[in-house]
């Protein structure tokens, strides 16, 4: 096991105490149950330690945390507040970027709007079919669109950016898909509004929301959605980090926010992050009434990864159990400085071992989540080499391709698996490509 991290948390004697104490016997020979136990569980209870705290400072008192990734967060979140000062109600708001977006559709009733709700936006696995299934096109709906903006290729072809761009620029012209789109999100949006009132998020109480982050479209959507029916004039939220700067008081960045966030995210994986945060139920797909409730309908689990978010919760669980009555001696600020060592230590530089630990969690960085993939995977050494700094550059400039076959959404991941040397050539060229990205954005 890898014992870096245990020199890491010994700079707060009670996280180190807590990550020593709660793995069972059968768990400490175990990479993934180790690592979750000296990485996940502590970064994710000060995360949530930073959030109640931050909340009574402010005066909030109720805290939604986010489906799917707010689940392990509300677990511990509940352990605090049970044990603790923290007067606090800590509830779970089923709802995703696709069921948010779904309803928010129905409000865009011109082609800028719906440009700026994203359903235009770019994503590693790109295609006709997956930007019209982010608004729940089904396959006639797409025919007819396709009929009518003169689209004749293969819908699940893979577009390149350029290619993308233009199929986009069709789609904001065409009447037919602007209506289909609000047409499709009406009793989405009718449903989610009878959710969000059946949950409390029209009542006269400060509260905020809790997710992972990364720029804020979520706390977007949801200021939209619930413009004029809300009591409090504008909506906050906590976020581990973000990747740009936001402008207002209402966002709360705990590691990096977009001033700083070209000196944390290149050796950071989100993507990596939010399969810590990984729930036992898939996403929420849209929403149902029954016997005068509303009910979140989520998608399934793959069975894969099953048991590791099941063990990711337990262990947070043991973890949140055993550090709490010592959460008063843990200074905030310190725990960031220990929580960004620890993952850097795994996000950036994985054994193989920590690698292939991880690399049972699939992800997608689209919200239909439609090209589910490894998150890490072993890569021949020619697809890596797209990796390289100059050979990604003189690729963006052709317009080839700057990524690899696959494993693609944790690059350090793949590369721990994948028989390339030296891999700190490559973990170098990955780096320094995602911190000249923000700084450029940043500008």
């Amino acid at each position: 096991m890898n014992k870096d991290y245990l020199k890491i948390l010994k700079s707060d004697a009670a996280l180190a105490s807590a990550a020593e104490r709660i793995l069972r016997e059968e768990e400490k020979e175990d990479v993934f149950a180790w690592t979750t136990a000296h990485v996940t569980a502590p970064v994710l209870f000060c995360y949530v330690l930073f959030i109640l705290s931050e909340a009574k400072k402010l005066g909030i008192r109720r805290i939604y945390f986010l489906a799917r990734d707010g689940y392990i967060m509300n677990i511990i979140a509940r352990e605090l507040c049970e044990r603790t000062g923290f007067d606090i109600d800590c509830r779970y708001l089923y709802c995703s970027r696709y069921s948010l977006k779904n309803a928010l559709y129905y409000l865009c009733d011109t082609s800028e709007k719906a440009e700026e709700s994203g359903i235009f936006g770019r994503c590693a696995r790109q295609s006709a079919s997956n930007t019209l299934l982010r608004a729940g096109f089904d396959k006639e709906q797409r025919g007819s669109v396709y009929r009518d903006i003169g689209f004749a290729g293969s819908e699940d072809a893979q577009m390149t950016n350029a290619e993308h761009d233009v199929f986009c620029e069709k789609l904001k012209q065409s009447e037919l898909f602007l209506s289909m789109l609000r047409e499709n999100a009406k009793d989405k949006y009718e449903l989610i509004q009878e959710y969000f009132e059946q949950e409390g998020l029209f009542e006269d109480i400060p509260y905020a929301l809790a997710d992972t982050g990364w720029l804020g479209s979520i706390q977007s959507a949801f200021e939209q959605l619930t413009e004029g029916k809300r009591a409090c004039e504008e909506v906050r939220g906590f976020y581990f980090g973000l990747f740009k700067a936001l402008s207002g008081e209402k966002y709360h960045p705990f590691l990096f926010s977009g001033e700083d966030a070209h000196k944390v995210v290149p050796r950071f994986c989100n993507n990596l992050f939010e399969c810590f945060c990984s729930a036992p139920h898939g996403m929420t797909i849209g929403y149902n009434k029954e016997n005068g409730l509303i009910v979140p309908i989520t998608g399934t689990v793959l069975p894969s990864a099953a048991r590791p978010a099941q063990l990711q919760c337990d262990i947070a669980r043991r973890f949140a159990k055993e550090c709490t009555p010592n959460a008063g001696s843990i200074d905030i600020n310190n725990a960031k400085k220990i929580c960004k060592k620890l993952l850097i230590r795994l996000m950036y530089s994985p054994t193989k071992e920590e690698a292939e630990a991880f690399s049972v969690f699939s992800f997608c960085d689209d919200s239909t989540e439609k090209n589910l993939e490894p998150i890490a995977e072993k890569c021949d050494k020619q697809s890596l080499k797209s990796l390289l700094f100059v050979r990604r550059m003189l690729n963006r400039l052709s317009g080839g391709n700057i990524y690899p076959d696959k494993g693609v959404y944790w690059l350090y991941g793949t590369i721990a698996l994948s028989d390339v040397k030296p891999k700190c050539l490559y973990r170098l060229s990955v780096r320094l490509w995602e911190k000249l990205r923000l700084l450029r954005e940043k500008r």
